[in-house]
């Protein structure tokens, strides 16, 4: 594999030393040297839990979130209005949320985390490792500020993209305060770490409960039975609002 080869997509972590995420780190530094990066970043986020971001880029534009997905050899579809999407690996398929909306969570989160700043512009990138994906309806609006993408050019030119138009809403002095804070304010050390992911791991036992019990994971309200094109299924009470859905 050439060095052309290697930067014209994501490379596996087999293929990267050290961690994934410094090594974006560094190369977003050197590519876009007027950002502050930081990455794996755990914040406060909702009902007492934390909300861990994998990269935010500080501009004087505003903040870009980063949000990376690992699926090797898989194939993903989504639609950017719907939180379920799915994967297709070894020829099954599988359930997943969307990276879209579990970003615009953590850009809620991160919003409340610097409310001090007062309203911080925040643009959502997805970066997903697969094989291949198709995801529609990514921007509701004319209005850009959310990319998916799958390798290295798409992610500078989604980034390039999102920051065309867009008024300058920090100086430099501004853009480091900012930086220093989310560095200083952060959550650190291992016994965080470690609480954040056994919180994530209640998380998925609760909505795997939920499920079971017949309630929606994603707003709580009753499934209901209905009947569709394909044969009954479970639908969230709260639809339209909610599109959740859970096979019969």
């Amino acid at each position: 594999m050439t060095l052309q080869d290697f930067f014209n997509r994501i490379p596996t972590q087999n293929e990267l030393k050290g961690s994934f995420g410094e090594w974006l780190t560094k190369h977003y530094s050197k590519v876009f040297t007027d950002t502050l990066v930081l990455h794996d970043v755990l914040i406060d986020g909702a009902e007492g839990h934390t909300s861990q971001i994998d990269m935010i880029m500080v501009g004087v534009k505003g903040l870009y979130v980063v949000e990376v997905k690992m699926y090797n050899e898989a194939k993903i579809y989504g639609d950017g209005a719907k939180s379920k999407w799915y994967y297709y690996k070894y020829g099954k398929k599988y359930e997943i949320y969307s990276p879209i909306k579990q970003n615009k969570k953590h850009i809620e989160n991160l919003k409340k985390f610097l409310k001090d700043f007062g309203d911080v512009p925040c643009f959502s990138i997805i970066t997903i490792i697969c094989e291949d994906f198709k995801v529609s309806n990514i921007n509701q609006t004319d209005y850009i500020d959310t990319a998916v993408c799958s390798s290295l050019p798409a992610m500078d030119r989604a980034l390039q993209l999102i920051a065309k138009d867009k008024p300058i809403v920090f100086d430099e002095n501004k853009k480091l305060e900012i930086f220093e804070y989310i560095k200083e304010n952060q959550h650190i050390g291992r016994d965080s770490r470690y609480q954040h992911k056994q919180d994530v791991i209640e998380y998925k036992k609760q909505q795997d409960e939920m499920k079971e019990q017949k309630i929606c994971p994603y707003c709580k309200a009753p499934l209901v039975l209905r009947k569709g094109k394909y044969g009954e299924f479970y639908g969230c009470s709260n639809y339209p609002k909610c599109k959740y859905t859970l096979k019969h």
